[in-house]
């Protein structure tokens, strides 16, 4: 069965070359996709210490990921008592794979060959760092309609510190990557492992 499925997946166009090293898979998709969720601990009264997921934009300088947000969302409510976050990215946000479902039966998100990424680290707020500057640029080129959003909504610049990245992105189960493989581009293991 999985030598069909991949087969279908070569038909259908779903490269799965470059795809054994892993680091640098998980750099093209923090760099190719718009957004991902955001998890936290929550803090609302109705379900504290629950897990909470939240979509957030991002966009990415040298590998290093930036969020434009407000003090009002509960994410970052939450950040304010716990700024470990999970962040997890879907091949299936472009809607435009085969492998993540775009043709019916022939994948699904769920699929290994729908790419996916769980970043884990600390969420900091970045406002009045020299990065600050580039990283407001990079938002605001990819996400132009954050120019126009309220300003008495006390937004602000962050970034993800990576501690941990884990993928799937082919069948055999999950990759961990760490954050110097990231920011290397590469995990330097040729056999994908």
């Amino acid at each position: 069965m999985r030598a069909v499925i991949l087969a279908l997946a070569l038909v259908f166009g779903v490269a799965v070359a470059g795809r054994s090293d892993k680091a640098a898979y998980a750099r093209g998709m923090v760099e190719d996709l718009d957004w991902g969720i955001m998890s936290t601990i929550s803090t609302a009264s109705d379900h504290v210490g629950a897990p909470f997921g939240n979509p957030q934009s991002h966009a990415e300088v040298d590998g290093v990921i930036y969020f434009y947000v407000s003090d009002m969302d509960q994410s970052m409510i939450d950040i304010a008592s716990n700024n470990q976050v999970g962040y997890t990215l879907s091949n299936a946000e472009k809607l435009s794979s085969p492998a993540c479902g775009t043709i019916p039966y022939a994948g699904d998100e769920e699929s290994p060959l729908c790419s996916r990424l769980s970043i884990t680290g600390n969420f900091l707020n970045i406002s009045g760092t020299d990065e600050e500057q580039t990283a407001t640029d990079a938002l605001f080129a990819k996400h132009p309609a954050m120019k126009n959003w309220p300003a008495d909504h006390s937004w602000f610049v962050g970034k993800l510190d990576i501690t941990q990245l884990w993928e799937i992105n082919m069948f055999g189960g999950a990759s961990h990557i760490t954050p110097d493989q990231y920011y290397a581009g590469t995990d330097g293991d040729d056999d994908g492992n």
